[in-house]
């Protein structure tokens, strides 16, 4: 198991990075410029992802079956949390620390869908399968307003541009909020079958864009990058990488929690960064090189964490 997860996370990682870089270059004409992805930000955000968040969320939101299910939501902003406390935590202590804001973010959120999707197959089988497959959207369910609403906001932190109410009313979060209301209510199986259809079609797209903008992310900034602005991300990676997973998987060893919510804290805290803050990242270029080197630094180290703590977890409950 632990080879077909190095395996797997090696693969899944080179190709987002490889692939968004290429498509990056593609886009830009293979002339790097930040103002190129300005247009894919704006699908992304604006478009694709809401329709990602209300076509799940109004055909999905299953829970039958799923004991205490609120507690799964609850887990992705308890880790949400934690990561936070640590980056201030640290921040406290390294006043060294330039952007705060983004440190802080890159820190707290993790890309928690797009991983345990690729191992998911290794990992369970059978009946299994489809239902790890509800609990990581019931994990899911409240990330993309925590980090549309809070998530914003520490990111321009670091930047000049002040924070607006109209940062939290954005299309991501209309989406989750309709979303969960058709789920809730039961109006979701009422949407014309045609109009659904077409939510999902743009949905799909939400994937590749962010690899796109991703890659754009790490173009723009990665050749620019000098030694010592290195050190922001390499202080993110082994915060995000090493200390928070430690951290989890001593909580579950010491707690004995239920073998899925114990899963669930262990995967959220061994995902790297969550790519989606290049999406929402202000047009500074210090700010881009610390993302760009956090998003990058924390994916790689990802190959090996990953499996590695999983492992951890399955030799804990007799996986």
């Amino acid at each position: 198991m632990l080879i077909d997860l190095l395996v797997t996370c090696f693969a899944g990682i080179a190709e987002v990075i490889g692939v968004g870089v290429a498509g990056a270059l593609i886009v830009m004409g293979f002339r790097p410029s930040s103002s190129g992805m300005d247009i894919l930000n704006r699908l992304f955000i604006r478009i694709t992802l809401p329709c990602l968040v209300f076509s799940n969320m109004a055909t999905q939101f299953d829970v039958d079956g799923v004991a205490h299910w609120w507690i799964f939501p609850l887990l992705g902003i308890g880790l949400f949390i934690v990561g936070g406390i640590l980056a201030l935590l640290y921040t406290f202590v390294d006043r060294s620390v330039a952007d705060r804001g983004i440190f802080t973010a890159s820190v707290t959120f993790h890309n928690s869908i797009l991983l345990p999707l690729a191992f998911a197959p290794i990992l369970f089988s059978g009946e299994r399968l489809p239902v790890f497959l509800n609990l990581l959207f019931l994990y899911n369910i409240l990330t993309v307003p925590a980090f549309f609403s809070i998530g914003v906001w520490m990111v321009h932190a670091s930047s000049e541009r002040s924070f607006r109410i109209t940062d939290i009313l954005n299309p991501p979060i209309i989406a989750t909020v309709l979303g969960l209301l058709f789920a809730v209510t039961g109006w979701g199986v009422h949407v014309p079958v045609r109009m659904m259809a077409v939510f999902r079609q743009f949905g799909s797209l939400s994937t590749p864009l962010s690899i796109l903008i991703v890659g754009g992310v790490i173009v723009t900034s990665f050749a620019k990058t000098s030694l010592h602005e290195w050190r922001e991300p390499l202080k993110i990676a082994a915060l995000k990488n090493l200390v928070l997973p430690c951290l989890a998987i001593l909580f579950v060893a010491v707690v004995r929690l239920p073998a899925d919510i114990a899963l669930f804290i262990v995967m959220g805290s061994v995902m790297p960064v969550g790519s989606v803050i290049a999406v929402v990242a202000p047009p500074d270029e210090h700010i881009r090189k610390t993302i760009a080197g956090g998003i990058l630094l924390s994916n790689l180290a990802s190959i090996v964490i990953v499996p590695l703590f999983m492992s951890l977890y399955g030799l804990l409950y007799g996986w």
